[in-house]
């Protein structure tokens, strides 16, 4: 026999006896779920890869089959029961650490978000923290305001000229000024720019296309990074735009670590990050690039859905519309009053909206596991061995019958029928995650949300344009909720200025 011929039978050989090992004396093999998944990650490959972004619906599928928890591949567990969720995204009190394999997708090494055990996460996320915290964003909410008028005027202008709005681009437009200027002190004026420059979410939507590919082949990170801007630029638009970004952002980074101890330096997030006061190892342009992206990434895509989702309901429920417009004038008497985040979310009414808008939307729609390194967790009988990657989808909880009845309808009013009843239903409301690892810009997302749909519903009439539901369906996972074809989207003509 050959050289290559050995080594072909040695291949076959290891296979089989994998297989076998994967399928009956791996600590998964009693774990409910097709074979072939138990046997290789080749079954999430097809659907993931092949299929495109239609894995979390095979999910769904498998559920049925097999009940509320399955093996989804040789080494993860998935569990389909809102109830348990908080066991898996426990809080500081229970160790979790994030699954190395998953977080390696993003190439994020550095960042609080890449964190995988809860020290270093801790050690990374405290001085982030604390510009997030709600008293923090409350004393800049002028940041937020100032993009608000400015999206206002551009609003009336194109109300004048029977201009059409994109305003996924719009409110994308606005949530990646604000960010970057609470990170980093500049403002890109994206809102300036012909079309709300809708090709500023080109590197994060990027990241998002390739996700699913780099978490199967984690080399390309390292391939996309070596490879010259133009030469990306040739070989895909999608990873070009991204790297293109987060180039911008290490030539930011460079430049705050030279500032840093200096007159120069500024009182951004950036600066601090790059104080000298921080851990020398933390001081690196190359961190200080991901930990920026992974806030940018954060702060600027999902938001900019949440907000163009409820505006798409909105628009469209003339009954809505209404009632909410007549609740906001208790804290808005004039079309152009400028209420704080404070003042608005005392309001039941734009409460529920604002809460619907979130739960429609989704926010991440991949699954991201937990591992409990040293606990064995149980779930109905299962015994589930430490060191286990364990995940539920958010989108299975948000849509779930038994907690929100008819839930593809947007019904701001479910949340005030079940605090009437001292239900708790924002239990349920995990865009942000629970426990440790929650989302520290929440309360950025939650001031936007607010500040930017009250102030288009009391000041502005408008017709979608060109926009069937299909455009915001959730029909394919690409790390945040995708149509079946091409990117989310919502247009409108601007049809009136209130004034009264």
């Amino acid at each position: 026999m050959t050289v290559s011929g050995i080594f072909a039978v040695a291949v076959i050989a290891f296979l089989v006896l994998r297989s076998i090992y994967r399928l009956y004396f791996h600590p998964l093999s009693k774990f409910p779920g097709p074979k072939l998944a138990a046997i290789s990650s080749a079954y999430e490959f097809y659907h993931n890869i092949v299929k495109g972004g239609l894995f979390i619906w095979e999910l769904e599928r498998l559920h049925e089959v097999y009940g509320p928890i399955i093996r989804i591949n040789p080494r993860e567990v998935h569990i389909k029961d809102p109830d348990y969720y908080e066991e898996i995204y426990a809080s500081s009190a229970r160790r979790r650490e994030k699954d190395p394999v998953l977080v390696a997708q993003f190439g994020l090494e550095g960042s609080g978000f890449s964190s995988i055990d809860p020290e270093t996460h801790r050690q990374r996320r405290a001085p982030v923290e604390k510009f997030f915290s709600k008293r923090a964003i409350q004393n800049q909410e002028c940041l937020i305001q100032d993009s608000l008028d400015r999206l206002v005027h551009h609003f009336q202008e194109a109300c004048q000229s029977r201009t059409v709005v994109s305003l996924d681009a719009a409110f994308a437009a606005l949530t990646s000024d604000v960010i970057h200027q609470y990170t980093y002190g500049f403002n890109p004026k994206n809102l300036e720019c012909e079309g709300f420059n809708a090709s500023v979410r080109d590197g994060i939507n990027g990241l998002f296309r390739l996700a699913h590919l780099l978490y199967f082949m984690p080399v390309l990170q390292t391939l996309m990074n070596a490879m010259p801007l133009e030469l990306l630029r040739r070989v895909n638009p999608s990873a070009f735009a991204l790297a293109s970004q987060k180039k911008e952002l290490y030539d930011q980074g460079v430049v705050a670590l030279k500032e840093s101890g200096s007159q120069a330096s500024k009182s951004t997030l950036i600066h601090a990050l790059a104080a000298p006061t921080m851990p020398e190892h933390m001081r690196s342009p190359h961190r200080l690039m991901n930990e920026g992206f992974a806030l940018v990434i954060g702060g600027t895509e999902t938001t900019a859905r949440s907000l163009a989702l409820g505006a798409y309901h909105l628009f469209t429920r003339p009954d809505i519309r209404n009632k909410l417009r007549e609740e906001l004038k208790q804290v808005m008497p004039t079309p152009d009053s400028h209420p704080t985040w404070n003042d608005l979310e005392k309001l039941p009414y734009m409460s529920g909206v604002i809460s619907e808008s979130l739960r429609l939307s989704t926010g991440i729609a991949n699954r991201s596991s937990r591992v409990a390194p040293t606990e064995a967790l149980v779930y109905k009988g299962y015994t589930i061995p430490p060191g286990t990657p364990v995940s539920e989808t958010h989108y299975f909880i948000l849509m779930d019958p038994e907690i929100f009845p008819d839930p593809h309808a947007f019904d701001p009013e479910r949340w005030m029928r079940a605090a009437a009843k001292g239900q708790r239903l924002d239990r349920y409301l995990v865009n942000f995650s629970k426990g440790s690892r929650m989302c520290v810009g929440l309360n950025l997302a939650y001031a936007e949300l607010f500040l930017v749909i009250a102030t288009i519903v009391r000041r502005f009439e408008m017709e979608l344009h060109d926009t069937p539901k299909s455009n915001i369906d959730f029909a394919r996972d690409f790390g945040t909720p995708y149509p079946d074809k091409g990117n989310f989207s919502v247009q409108a003509l601007i049809t009136g200025v209130i004034s009264e």
